[in-house]
């Protein structure tokens, strides 16, 4: 068990490996709109220097940027701590990875492992860490099938209500044609129209 552990904090801790736990951090999905830009410097304005230093300043200003300055942080504090080289205590680490997994920096199941490579640092005993993981799992079982129950596709799923309304009306449809185009058989029309149909929904 133990060992189990020790794996799987190195793989969520790894680092340079697009390991899914730290994708966030790196904001993959970024769009254009969301990446902060230098502006270029006009000949007529101030010197190529005092400009450099203040489109600097205003890009380290910038929002976005704070946010990946503190997530680089926030990845190198929890990687010191479970390295035995770092300044957080386990207090102070444990609301760390409670706090990056609220934000939706990690997946449930990626803080789990981290939790219980918590719990295996920090159990006074096998006996003390065995009862605390057994209702950590248990835990994050009861959220998953929570989840797994609220899950209504008509109100999570953009489009897909739109999208059940026309799949009823081209079955009607389809149900009182008697040819097809293209000398396809009804099945093949019917796949094609709700093909077209769950692409308009979806796009």
């Amino acid at each position: 068990m133990n060992n189990k552990i020790r794996l799987s904090v190195v793989i969520v801790l790894a680092l340079g490996t697009g390991v899914a736990t730290w994708r966030y951090f790196f904001s993959p999905t970024q769009s254009s709109a969301d990446t902060p830009t230098v502006p270029v410097a006009d000949d007529s304005g101030p010197s190529p220097a005092k400009q450099s230093r203040e489109d600097l300043s205003s890009l380290l200003s910038d929002p976005r940027v704070q946010r990946y300055f503190q997530r680089e942080k926030d990845k190198r504090s929890l990687q010191d701590y479970f390295s035995n080289s770092g300044e957080l205590s386990a207090e102070e680490s444990w609301r760390l990875i409670e706090a990056i997994e609220a934000e939706g920096r990690i997946m449930a199941y990626e803080a789990m492992a981290l939790k219980l490579a918590w719990l295996e640092r920090n159990s006074a005993s096998k006996v003390e860490f065995d009862r605390a993981a057994g209702e950590l799992v248990e835990g994050y079982r009861q959220k998953s099938q929570q989840s797994v129950e609220e899950y209504d596709p008509y109100e999570d799923v953009p489009g897909f209500a739109e999208y059940k309304e026309m799949e009823a009306q081209i079955v009607r449809e389809v149900q009182q044609m008697t040819t097809f185009p293209d000398g396809m058989s009804k099945q093949e029309y019917l796949r094609r129209r709700l093909q077209e149909a769950r692409e308009n929904a979806y796009q």
